[in-house]
């Protein structure tokens, strides 16, 4: 593997542990090795094709991927191994999502060109087709969230703007006012309450959370 694909993979381990809450050291206990190996093998400094074969099955086992979709994940198939070998809960289903936006800021313009990004993850209580989905970077984490399906009332939803420049940020969605109006709360520090005019916005149900810890 090129140090630019390694470095890819590395990241993809890096994002799988922290979807499923596992630190280095669960990592490292499960394949047999020390936290250094672990956090190596994440910043790609350690070719995965070289891993020996007994380490990359205990990693798929870890990060509970199916053989198919650890080699989609990683690019590296384990022969000889069945996903009736996966232990415990069944494997979460591996999205890759379009990251769009920078999301930074509670305003964050995305960019104009067509996301060439992308966040893989599981999303284990969602059953939409991969295609819908967008993933927006926001303070610690991701959102994802579904274009063109309606927010619930009380939950969070993506408010997209419908003009010029696109401006992507997370809401709660409040209600409709009497014109019709989204009506929203910001997830500023501190949150405030918005109008959203329908000519000028559009509002996306949020689907799933990705936070990340360090």
């Amino acid at each position: 593997m090129a140090a630019e694909v390694r470095s890819k993979v590395g990241e993809v381990l890096r994002q799988r542990r922290k979807e499923l809450g596992l630190t280095l050291g669960q990592v490292a206990q499960a394949l047999g090795t020390s936290d250094g190996y672990v956090w190596k093998l994440e910043q790609g400094l350690i070719n995965l094709g070289n891993v020996p074969y007994h380490r990359l099955v205990a990693l798929m086992k870890v990060f509970r991927w199916s053989p198919e979709e650890f080699a989609q994940a990683t690019g590296v198939k384990v022969p000889g191994f069945t996903a009736e070998g996966v232990p415990g809960a069944p494997p979460v289903p591996l999205l890759k999502v379009p990251l769009v936006g920078a999301g930074a800021g509670a305003e964050a313009p995305a960019s104009t060109e067509e996301p060439v990004e992308y966040l893989i993850l599981g999303l284990p209580e969602v059953e939409v087709d991969p295609k819908d989905l967008r993933a927006l970077a926001y303070k610690d984490g991701f959102v994802v969230y579904r274009e063109g399906e309606e927010p619930e009332h009380g939950k969070l939803a993506v408010a997209v703007s419908k003009e010029g420049q696109k401006v992507r940020y997370p809401v709660r969605f409040l209600g409709l006012n009497t014109r019709k109006s989204f009506v929203v709360e910001t997830l500023g520090c501190p949150s405030e309450t918005r109008v959203l005019e329908k000519t000028e916005w559009a509002l996306h149900r949020v689907v799933g959370q990705v936070k990340l810890e360090d």
